[in-house]
């Protein structure tokens, strides 16, 4: 006998018993001609292909779009800088969905005029709290944002090899079976703007955790106690791709800041988000 085909419809419903107490926030920068991407790569376009009513006087209204896998608020899939590192397609969704968080700021530490091309490395990894400065409330600028001076070179800070080393072993120095899994910041890059060797990228690619860039509203997260899920667009084959970074603050928070707070010897910088497993197993 053979198999009959189904045609299965999937209604999603928003429910709002189980984050009644949670306020959801978003993390994403909309994508449009001024979507934060770095000079050196293909900005975001969208074309119009239709927008009216067709023959039978139904609307009609659709788009192509051409853009670099790492414009706007994207992720970084290892594959990008560790040639046997995992594709899109191959990060597991578990490490994708609800991750507990922590943001720290370092600029509060660091003076303003320090933070063009800033490398945040181990030292600077260590007893930080919060703060109330974000380099991403400088996107609206994006002379500001992407550091650039008269010659368009990068100065944007970014994470050291030092700092990239530390969080990529963080979970093994703490015997964790699972340690960070995603590093996020608010920059448009991990490394600082005039990196050429890209250690940050390196070593924490090297450990298959994937880089979050060009992430919004850090300053509205509390240093602990939120969960943030990321949802790319799962390209076989990609290195990146355009996110859409939902943060989760308030439902269970208490529980989860007491549980992290021991474990927080301090992240990185203007605003990294650093997403780690709590569970061992």
């Amino acid at each position: 006998m053979g198999v009959s085909p189904r045609l299965v419809v999937v209604v999603v419903a928003a429910t709002l018993l189980p984050l009644a107490a949670s306020e959801l926030i978003e993390l994403s920068y909309t994508f449009n001609d001024d979507a934060p991407t770095s000079p050196r790569l293909r900005q975001f376009k969208q074309e119009l292909v239709r927008k009216g009513r067709n023959k039978i006087n139904l609307w009609v209204e659709l788009y192509d779009i051409c853009t670099s896998e790492h414009a706007g608020t994207h992720i970084d899939a290892p594959r990008h800088n560790s040639e046997n590192g995992w594709t899109l397609e191959a990060i597991p969704t578990s490490r994708l969905w609800r991750i507990p968080a922590v943001v720290v700021d370092v600029s509060k530490i660091i003076k303003e005029k320090r933070l063009k091309n800033y490398e945040v490395n181990q030292k600077g990894l260590d007893g930080l709290g919060s703060a109330t400065r974000s380099w991403g409330k400088m996107v609206r600028n994006y002379w500001s944002y992407a550091g650039l001076d008269q010659n368009n070179n990068l100065n944007f800070p970014g994470i050291g090899k030092g700092g990239a080393e530390w969080l990529a072993n963080h979970g093994k120095n703490n015997s964790h079976t699972i340690g960070i899994v995603g590093v996020g910041i608010d920059t448009l890059s991990l490394d600082k703007g005039q990196s050429v060797r890209m250690p940050a990228h390196a070593a924490l690619f090297a450990g298959n955790i994937y880089g979050l860039e060009n992430v919004a509203n850090l300053d509205k997260l509390p240093t602990v106690g939120s969960y943030v899920t990321v949802m790319p667009l799962r390209i076989k084959g990609g290195t990146g791709a355009p996110a859409r970074i939902i943060a989760e603050v308030g439902q269970g928070s208490s529980a989860l800041a007491s549980t992290l707070r021991p474990l927080l010897t301090g992240l990185l910088l203007p605003f990294i988000l650093a997403l780690r497993f709590l569970q061992d197993a």
